[in-house]
């Protein structure tokens, strides 16, 4: 058997190679939580266009929920 044949042979059904960031195809630092398949990397570029939200802690305090 060829490099050809043996290269990537290997079936890729479950781990860390068989998934990887839906924007940039990268397979490190994914964030698989909610469904999202991002990297950490894409996930703070586009992370107000999805609708997440940085919680400030010192303004939860301030408006009295702690």
């Amino acid at each position: 058997m060829g490099h050809q044949q043996l290269y990537w042979s290997h079936p890729r059904k479950f781990g860390q190679g068989s998934r990887s960031c839906r924007v940039c195809s990268n397979r490190h630092g994914l964030i698989r939580k909610y469904g999202l398949n991002m990297c950490r990397q894409c996930f703070r570029q586009y992370a107000k266009d999805i609708g997440f939200v940085k919680v400030m802690f010192n303004h939860i305090e301030l408006c009295g929920y702690l």
